[in-house]
């Protein structure tokens, strides 16, 4: 497995969409934060805010980046015959599989801190982070799990695919499903308990008595849909975003769980996949 992973990273170091990604997720944070930077000097964000509201901006879209690179890259083991090549060669099917899954993690981690390295532009004017390090090192953590999980079920797909437009649509497909659902239910959490319509009279906007909300969710429901955003890795994303962070321990084991049970799936089922 070693040679292999060697080998696959030697590729990567050539592999021309693997840093264009990253330029491209670099230039998005820098961006997103001098953005940030603009608006807090204008006013227009109200002030009063920290380099931590807008650092992790970048953790909602990274998952799209790592479904791309992975897709473009693994589809190249069935079309160039590679995989049939290390079959031959004497790997084994877990072997080939492991290594192609901790390749695209090495490859996803360069990502992730290239998109790091780009949000610290915001640092003369928000200065460092108020949360301090230790919440700062659990976020980025968090980020780094959330990250191998997606990687393991980018892989689990394009490992079994042997089609390469067909696992890109699926991979696409897949990060965008966990997104809006994550977004859905972070939409649903947010409602608020009690609602009041709005009045337009002659003296002006008038709001009339407040009223029970029929899509605030309450009791275990409420529980339920907490727990869920932060088991879908692309519901760890948003809140890193957002900057809630209030369960790590919870995110952590939950990307942890989720990684090590797709990809022992996914190396029982390659073991039996029948290679054209």
């Amino acid at each position: 497995m070693n040679r292999l992973f060697r080998a696959n990273f030697t590729r990567l170091l050539k592999d021309y969409v693997f840093w264009l990604i990253s330029v491209v997720l670099f230039g998005y944070a820098v961006i997103y934060m001098l953005n940030g930077c603009r608006q807090e000097k204008s006013g227009l964000a109200g002030g009063g805010h920290f380099l931590e509201d807008y650092y992790f901006q970048f953790a909602i879209v990274i998952g799209l980046f790592a479904a791309v690179f992975i897709t473009l890259y693994l589809s190249v083991e069935y079309s160039d015959g590679v995989v049939r090549n290390k079959i031959i060669a004497g790997y084994t099917r877990r072997s080939i599989y492991l290594s192609n899954l901790l390749l695209t993690f090495c490859a996803s981690f360069f990502m992730m801190c290239m998109g790091l390295l780009g949000g610290l532009v915001g640092i003369p004017t928000f200065g460092v982070w108020n949360m301090g390090a230790f919440p700062v090192f659990v976020c980025v953590l968090v980020l780094m799990m959330f990250l191998f999980a997606f990687c393991a079920i980018f892989t689990f797909i394009n490992m079994l695919l042997q089609n390469k437009s067909v696992g890109a649509v699926v991979t696409i497909l897949v990060f965008f499903a966990l997104l809006f659902v994550a977004s859905t239910m972070m939409n649903r959490l947010a409602q608020p308990e009690t609602v009041s319509d709005v009045m337009f009279t002659a003296e002006g906007v008038v709001f009339d008595d407040p009223k029970p909300n029929p899509l605030y969710v309450d009791g275990a429901a409420r529980g339920v849909l907490d727990f869920v955003i932060d088991v879908i890795p692309a519901g760890q994303g948003l809140r890193l975003a957002s900057n809630e962070v209030a369960h790590p321990v919870r995110m952590l084991l939950s990307s942890m769980v989720l990684a090590v049970l797709v990809t022992i799936m996914g190396i029982f089922a390659f073991e039996r996949k029948d290679l054209k």
